[in-house]
């Protein structure tokens, strides 16, 4: 059967038919190495953005498909390395967000001196504590690591994997909904 799929594999690399290329391979590789990736990440729809990802990335190179000595290797070995990745990376977002579920401190370190600078004060740090914890995961995660944990962004961005752009956007969607939750609060 693995020869035979060799077999028409190497047809269509030969006929530069990249786009049956892609096809073949979804067709013949697709359900088992979904479910290889589900048994590893636990996860079907992660599982499946491991797979397409990997399948997309060999289209991607098709010049070098017809290098790849035994297919079905380099496919299961990439889904496994690429799963033990996701693994590794929710991992340390769970360690990272174990430092971050303490309750949020007071805004101000000033002492307000009259009473009602200390209710508007505490106003603000619910109303701000509110929108945090209504924010996307990933975005209240980075907010709360670089705002109240004072983290660097590129601290933060080497721990979570992703590039100091993706701080900047997820800060600025969180500054964002902060500010838009203030100015409700002063009509």
């Amino acid at each position: 059967m693995e020869k035979l799929i060799k077999t028409s594999l190497h047809e269509l690399i030969l006929k530069k038919n990249f786009t049956e290329v892609y096809r073949h391979l979804w067709d013949t590789y697709y359900p088992t190495l979904l479910s290889f990736a589900e048994s590893h990440l636990k996860s079907t729809e992660l599982a499946e953005e491991v797979v397409s990802d990997i399948l997309f990335q060999i289209w991607n190179k098709k010049e070098d498909i017809g290098k790849i000595e035994h297919m079905r290797i380099y496919l299961f070995t990439s889904v496994r390395n690429r799963c033990y990745r996701e693994l590794s990376k929710r991992k340390k977002e769970q360690d990272v967000l174990r430092f971050t579920e303490e309750p949020i401190e007071a805004l101000s370190t000033e002492v307000a001196i009259d009473p009602e600078s200390t209710m508007l004060t505490g106003e603000l740090a619910k109303i701000i504590a509110e929108v945090v914890e209504n924010l996307p995961p990933r975005c209240q995660l980075i907010y709360k690591l670089i705002r109240e944990q004072g983290y660097r962004n590129k601290d933060v961005a080497v721990q979570l994997g992703i590039s100091i752009n993706t701080i900047d956007v997820q800060l600025a969607i969180a500054v964002k909904k902060i500010s838009f939750a203030i100015s409700l609060y002063g009509q």
